[in-house]
């Protein structure tokens, strides 16, 4: 087969489908002629297809380097589900869970592996990497690469070290939303051979953008489901409103669930799938949700606390009418808003003197002394930490995240980890195990009968179904599985509910040594930029709403939309003059005629005996007509 052959064998083998969105096939295309890629697609352009058939097609493993494990670890089931192998390296992952991982690719048996970008930092791990089939690398998010985007993650920086390993594979790097300085930058750091850049225009006409000041968002925003129908998402910034907008929601008739990173992922898969199949009308969530997420009908998307930046409000309101019917992002706002993002920019640039306590606070903790604790991981209680070095846990939050970006930590917020399982002993062992330990009996059949795979990696179970099948209370589980994990009968990892604090240099000592914060002017200066941008987005009240998004991401060519809050606005100013009245006159009557009767529905706002008055001022200056059925047109 050729590869246009290929290429729509896999699409409709695999996913479904008989023909491509639009630039796809150029994308595919373009790989598969031996070119480095980089893919801009606004969200639900379907960017992760534009690497996962080429990738197929080429053979080998695709190495996707993806920055968060929710959406790697959505894409790798999605993979599965379609018959296609896939396995995630994570951070949060042990060293035997890696190596069995990496072991499987190099048989052949994975056709893509997803890794973090800290993996990719590692000189040995780049090493394994070498002994594997790769055929293709993907850089998924691959605006995190750029010290100019929103989302600077200096982990990304080493992936270009894998061209040294892999001098003939090429790269294929997609994101939804990038400047102009951006799109040069990743193609800069990624060493692409020439400049290669696919992009589509961020316009979406079907989305009606609305920026709205309102002291009561709650009971506007049941306007707003009410008036407008059908499903749709709230973003807001934390995860106790989550829970307290759904509750209010609920109160009020509205059938509502939230989401957040905190809540375990086997209900938040239950949730997700719920509002998918429109079980629940209205989802509440943090930004940890909606990322590789492809609900067509999505018919409204209200922010009701200010996005840090435009990239991000853009994929987020993006997730509005991937059907091409008509949807709605709202944003709603009031004074208090803007206040409260400068303030939040404030506590997330903590002083040089608040990093360094932090700094010291953390290793002093964990007791690591100096030069020691390279690749460390530990789960992170920021609150004990908090407790015993009488800091701010918002100032030791942000201390972490500003040097995250230095490359001295690296920070998994992901909440939730469950628990997991690998047998260690082989068959005949855990045979003879059984029979001279049958108390444990019960479990270990219960293991094996409820969980495939357990002799080649890492599964995660449910303790609550495993206590149920095996008739002991979760308590006796939990002891009867740390014992076994103790007598090398299993290996087990308790589930978690902390987040991951890796340790990816040595301690230095602050008495000889300062802390190298190369970045953090740049970034601190580019923050500052990006919520300016957000202000002047919600406080310009002349230009479309549609079109201060497009420039942002330097499209100028383009007309006002006609429907955001700005653009109707005008339109209800300009029919208030005789000048402006006959503008929309013209513009309705560009393409098509109207009866009288028409012409005064179109314009409901305008009394009748006016417009009716200016139409025949405008008849008998020859700038209009009437035809024989007495309908009016534009000569």
């Amino acid at each position: 087969m050729s590869h246009k052959e290929d290429i729509y064998f896999y699409l409709k083998k695999h996913w479904g489908y008989d023909s491509f969105r639009p630039l796809q096939e150029d994308i595919i295309q373009s790989i598969l002629s031996n070119k480095d890629t980089l893919a801009l697609l606004p969200t639900g352009g379907g960017k992760s297809i534009c690497f996962q058939i080429p990738g197929l097609v080429i053979g080998g493993t695709c190495l996707v380097v993806s920055p968060l494990i929710a959406l790697m670890n959505d894409q790798v089931q999605n993979l599965k589900n379609k018959g296609i192998s896939a396995v995630a390296i994570t951070s949060s992952m042990n060293l035997n869970e890696i190596d069995i991982a990496l072991n499987n690719a190099a048989y052949g048996h994975v056709q893509f592996l997803y890794v973090s970008p800290e993996r990719i930092e590692n000189e040995t791990f780049r090493q394994r990497l070498s002994y594997l089939p790769i055929g293709l690398i993907a850089i998924d998010e691959a605006h995190c690469i750029s010290q100019w985007g929103y989302d600077f993650r200096p982990s990304y920086l080493k992936i270009a070290e894998l061209r040294e390993y892999f001098p003939s594979v090429n790269i294929i790097a997609v994101t939804a939303s990038a400047t102009k300085e951006v799109v040069e930058d990743i193609q800069l750091k990624l060493e692409f051979k020439n400049p290669n850049v696919f992009r589509q225009s961020f316009e979406r006409k079907n989305i009606r953008y609305v920026v709205q000041l309102e002291e009561n968002k709650y009971e506007r925003l049941l306007k707003v489901i009410h008036n407008i129908g059908g499903s749709g998402i709230v973003y807001v910034r934390n995860r106790k409103k989550t829970e307290e907008i759904a509750k209010w929601l609920l109160q009020n008739k509205i059938s509502a669930s939230f989401y957040h990173a905190g809540i375990n992922p086997n209900d938040r898969a239950i949730i997700q799938q719920n509002w998918i199949d429109n079980k629940s009308q209205v989802i509440v969530a943090t930004n940890a949700f909606g990322m590789g997420i492809d609900k067509p009908d999505v018919r409204f998307v209200v922010h009701l606390d200010l996005p840090e930046s435009l990239e991000a409000y853009f994929q987020e309101a993006g997730r509005a009418g991937r059907d091409e019917k008509t949807a709605y992002a709202i944003l709603l706002c009031n004074n208090y808003d803007v206040f409260s993002l400068k303030e939040q920019y404030e506590e997330k640039t903590p002083s040089i003197d608040e990093i360094k306590q932090s700094y010291q606070a953390i290793y002093n903790f964990y007791q690591i002394p100096v030069e020691s604790g390279e690749g460390l991981s530990v789960s992170f209680d920021i609150n004990e930490v908090t407790r015993n070095y009488n800091l701010k846990p918002v100032t030791l939050y942000n201390a972490i995240k500003c040097l995250e970006k230095e490359g001295y930590f690296s920070f998994l917020d992901s909440g939730y980890e469950p628990s997991k399982v690998m047998m260690k002993m082989n068959k005949d062992d855990l045979y003879n195990y059984q029979i001279k330990f049958p108390k444990y009996e019960s479990v270990i059949k219960v293991l094996l009968r409820s969980y495939g795979g357990l002799y080649e990696q890492y599964v995660h179970i449910k303790e609550k179904d495993v206590a149920y099948r095996a008739k002991i209370s979760e308590h006796e589980l939990a002891m009867q599985l740390d014992n076994l994990n103790t007598q090398g009968v299993i290996s087990f990892i308790p589930q978690t509910t902390l987040p991951k604090l890796i340790f990816l240099q040595n301690r230095i000592n602050l008495k000889f040594e300062n802390i190298k914060l190369l970045n953090y002017p740049i970034l601190k200066e580019k923050a500052w930029t990006r919520i300016n941008s957000v202000v002047n987005y919600v406080t310009e009240k002349n230009i479309c709403r549609s079109r201060l998004l497009l420039s942002y991401f330097n499209e100028t060519d383009f007309k006002d939309c006609q429907y955001c809050d700005v653009c109707i606005e005008k339109y209800k100013r300009n029919l208030e003059t005789e000048e402006g009245l006959i503008e929309n006159i013209k513009i309705e009557l560009a393409n098509q005629s109207l009866s009288l009767t028409e012409l005064i529905r179109k314009f409901q706002s305008v009394n009748s005996k006016r417009l009716n008055d200016l139409v025949n001022k405008l008849i008998d200056d020859d700038v209009l007509h009437i035809d024989s059925e007495k309908n009016i047109y534009l000569k």
